[in-house]
């Protein structure tokens, strides 16, 4: 009980350093002018607006929250060295695994937070142009997308743990970005390269996450109401349980290479 405890604890201190900082508003600001930018196009006619504001707000929402993730994950772990918190945090009954659950929790919950104001925005401003929202896809999608964090996260320790916070924050900016483009270029190159390439896509599939499987932008986008092809349904309860068991995995692997590195690291 009192590690719950003290995991609870150690979140509430990240999640309320993340919404006393500037940078979550910052992004959320330049996030909302572009879309209120994109909001006073009048050359796409309303039902192209209201398509292209679906994606464009998704697609931008989605990386804002994403970038904050990775200042808050790769940051935690090193301040800590630097500031020299960590030491009577550690001098507590607080083992190093409770901490990093602690720091790991309130990066999720700070995620939370800013892709949860980024939603209000998004629904008041589809709302307001007239569109349709599908609620179960959206909601698959905030289930998803928070999912997606968590293994961000994770891998934001692992990073933070091996490296400096600047490459850190740039190898997981890489991951994340790289993510749909190395499952693009596994189903293009499979066929096409020798044995050897054939593994190294192999083993670039399954070692790094495929995080762009979080991602039903473009389910979300291309709804229309009335249509009822099973394109556009939401996820069957199985592959949603399949996709949480992935991120599972992940997030579970991620945290414990960050815990044997934290556990290696001399304080």
């Amino acid at each position: 009980m009192s590690s719950l405890r003290n995991i609870g604890i150690i979140a509430k201190s990240v999640l309320l350093e993340a919404v006393r900082r500037k940078e979550i508003y910052v992004v959320i600001l330049v996030c909302c002018a572009l879309i209120g930018v994109i909001m006073s196009l009048d050359f796409f006619g309303l039902s192209g607006l209201v398509k292209f504001y679906r994606e464009i707000a998704l697609k931008l929402m989605g990386v804002s929250t994403a970038l904050a993730v990775l200042l808050l994950a790769t940051r935690q772990l090193p301040r800590e060295f630097e500031s020299r918190t960590i030491y009577p945090l550690l001098a507590r009954p607080v083992g190093r695994f409770t901490f990093l659950l602690g720091k790991g929790l309130g990066v999720c919950l700070a995620a939370a937070f800013c892709f949860g104001l980024f939603m209000i925005l998004y629904v008041v401003g589809l709302l307001s142009l007239g569109g349709d929202l599908a609620w179960g896809l959206f909601v698959q999608h905030l289930y998803l997308q928070m999912l997606q964090m968590m293994v961000l996260t994770s891998a934001c320790f692992v990073l933070s743990l091996a490296m400096n916070f600047d490459a850190a924050l740039v190898t997981g900016f890489l991951l994340y970005t790289a993510s749909g483009l190395i499952s693009s270029a596994s189903l293009m190159l499979y066929e096409l390269t020798n044995a050897v390439g054939r593994v190294i896509l192999w083993l670039l599939n399954y070692l790094l996450p495929q995080l762009v499987l979080f991602d039903l932008s473009e389910k979300v986008v291309h709804y229309e109401p009335g249509l009822r092809e099973v394109l556009w349904r939401p996820l069957s309860l199985g592959t949603m349980l399949a996709l949480t068991v992935y991120g599972l995995i992940y997030t579970v692997v991620f945290t414990g290479a960050a815990y044997l590195l934290f556990r290696r690291r001399p304080l």
